[in-house]
């Protein structure tokens, strides 16, 4: 009986071994790490604080960790080194402005990338919302309304905005409820969909989950929030977004000064794999009002403006093909199991000489047959 049983868990190990690398390119491998691995806090925020001071940097609903960066309004770099509870201790690392690059001109197909074209020449932009149940209370009454929350209306206003402009927008309203670690997966269809229907800027618009004075400021004399940009870490397109940002806040901070909170470099993808040119915006907290993210979205538009038309349009590389899984993550899993198949077979067999003896056992009456045909072909052959 235990030998059948160690022979099934061996033969299970294999199975899934073999399923771990066909799943590379799979959705469902993606939403189980998606769900392993949630990006905001459900109840609370983290502090960033600088090492030297203790002086506050930041407060952000999302889940912060040893790497991450964070560029504030005033261009200093910080990264963070430490975390205690939901205090992040971060250090300065630099306080100029990154430099947008070579600025040739604006977004056309001699830059690089494949740009569709809509109305008046100027590129598609396609605007989401992975959590579109997310409400402001003073306007909406409550910080959440799964059928759809005001973070639509904020979306609306970006998109009436940029149209205004002449941008042909595809503003996708889908709420992508539940509000839970398998939204970003849900809402990777609707970002692809983006995509393949010639989209080249993506903006999945977000509000935080923050005190309000985190993000109330006045700029040109209006009552705005502030818009934070937040870039994915773990993809392959990592870089890009970030000067894409970086550009974005670059022209923020001459045209509209205050506007832009910082942006914060974290662990994660948001669907920026899709392409080189995908950001996530947090308009606001849900205790600001609504109309105030809406007119700092208008704001936003004119800064999407000069960045596509304006001398700061940065030539970029094309969008690259989904990597649905990384490699990483594939063998994270399979140590993870090993491990556990480990433990198994030592409790199972008592001691590791045993468990030696029983693989070699397991893998001499396995592949017999197999070898038996190279074995008479070798006889044959006279080696």
């Amino acid at each position: 009986m235990k030998t059948r049983l160690f022979r099934g868990v061996i033969l299970l190990f294999l199975a899934v071994f073999a399923l771990g690398i066909s799943a590379l390119n799979s959705e469902a491998a993606e939403s189980f790490f998606d769900m392993l691995n949630p990006s905001e806090e459900s109840d609370g925020h983290y502090t960033m604080k600088d090492r030297a001071d203790s002086a506050v940097i930041l407060r952000t609903a999302r889940i912060l960790h040893p790497g991450d960066s964070f560029i504030d309004e005033e261009n200093r770099h910080f990264r963070v080194v430490s975390i205690e509870g939901r205090t992040a201790w971060a250090e300065q690392t630099g306080s100029e402005s990154a430099s947008p690059g070579d600025l040739s001109g604006p977004l056309s197909p001699a830059s690089g990338a494949v740009v569709p074209k809509g109305q008046n020449d100027k590129p598609r932009i396609g605007i989401y919302h992975t959590h579109g149940a997310e409400s402001y209370v003073p306007t909406d009454g409550t910080d959440t309304i799964d059928q759809g929350g005001g973070i639509l209306q904020v979306g609306d206003s970006f998109t009436r905005a940029l149209q205004e402009k002449g941008y042909p927008v595809n503003h996708i309203r889908e709420p992508h409820t539940p509000h839970d670690a398998g939204a970003y997966q849900r809402s990777r269809r609707t970002a692809e969909e983006l995509i393949t229907e010639g989209d080249q800027l993506i903006f999945d618009v977000h509000r935080d989950a923050v005190p309000p004075e985190e993000y109330e400021n006045t700029v040109n004399g209006e009552e705005v929030t502030r818009i934070m940009l937040v870039v994915g870490q773990q993809n392959q397109n990592a870089d890009n977004n970030r000067s894409f940002a970086t550009d974005l806040k670059n022209i923020a901070d001459e045209e509209h000064p205050g506007l832009i909170k910082g942006i914060l470099g974290a662990q994660g993808n948001y669907n920026q794999d899709l392409t080189p040119r995908a950001i996530l915006l947090e308009v606001g907290a849900h205790e600001n009002s609504r109309e105030d993210a809406e007119r700092a979205v208008t704001l936003f538009a004119d800064i999407v403006d000069n960045y596509v038309t304006g001398s700061s349009a940065a030539p970029g590389p094309t969008a690259a093909p989904p990597d649905r899984l990384s490699l990483a993550s594939v063998l994270k899993v399979i140590l993870l199991l090993a491990a556990g198949l480990f433990v198994y077979l030592l409790i199972a067999a008592g001691s590791w000489s045993e468990i030696k003896r029983k693989v070699a056992d397991f893998f001499q009456r396995e592949f017999a047959d197999l070898r038996a045909p190279w074995r008479r072909d070798n006889d044959e052959e006279g080696w």
